[in-house]
């Protein structure tokens, strides 16, 4: 197995093989969360307008604007906490952040996409233990077009239990605790300290989201409801 890790969204433009998204705080957070929630299945999308379009057609709506507020089209914002007890059973969702929908929507090389974070890092490692492409790339987002040491952080642990190489997740969680993204989501985002809480629970979500092609449009579903 070939792992690399390429930083930041625009790497996704190139990335081939199993490409995984890793976005800690919050968007691969949040997903599992929709998902374990009943969740049947999350279309990305890259703006507001069209979150909207969707929205009129009765999906559900999760999302943020630029610095990850919220905006009157969303029912639930981009939060771990604020959907991690909201009943999305049988529903179709429509998803939008300000990296994670960019990067799964851009990622026209990859042969195949899964999100990452900490709360499914097992079911995330299962999974391409179990679909081996011989290429493995995986991409922390990161924020505002910097690294992030969140996203860096659960990159090189997944690298790790792929190659059977112990991780002190404890000391991860103290960093990232720390970190500049942690510490601005708490003092400016009205959920920020939870978010960050419920982001570092090692796989307190095991859902490995997929992302599939369905009629020209890619749509994330729950590995284990793909074929």
């Amino acid at each position: 197995m070939n792992i690399t890790i390429c930083s930041l969204v625009e790497c996704s433009r190139e990335a081939k093989g199993l490409v995984v998204i890793v976005d800690v705080l919050r968007s691969c957070t949040t997903i599992p969360i929709l998902f374990h929630q009943g969740a049947t299945e999350v279309i990305p999308v890259r703006t507001v307008e069209d979150a909207e379009k969707y929205k009129s057609q009765g999906y559900m709506s999760v999302g943020e604007i630029e610095g990850g507020r919220v905006h009157d089209v969303f029912d639930y914002n981009n939060s771990p906490s604020e959907v991690y007890d909201k009943d999305f059973s049988g529903k179709r969702v429509v998803f939008r952040s300000n990296n994670t929908s960019r990067a799964i929507l851009e990622a026209g090389k990859a042969w195949d996409i899964i999100l990452a974070s900490f709360v499914n890092m097992g079911a995330v490692v299962e999974y391409i233990q179990g679909h081996e492409h011989g290429i493995v790339t995986l991409i922390p987002l990161g924020r505002l077009g910097t690294k992030g040491v969140e996203d860096e952080l659960c990159a090189q642990a997944i690298q790790s239990a792929l190659e059977n190489i112990p991780f002190n997740f404890d000391e991860m969680r103290e960093r990232i605790a720390e970190c500049p993204t942690a510490v601005l989501f708490r003092d400016t985002l009205q959920r920020g300290a939870q978010d960050v809480t419920m982001a570092l629970q090692l796989n307190s979500y095991p859902i490995a989201p997929v992302v599939v092609s369905s009629e020209g449009r890619k749509i994330i579903k729950p590995a284990n409801s793909v074929a």
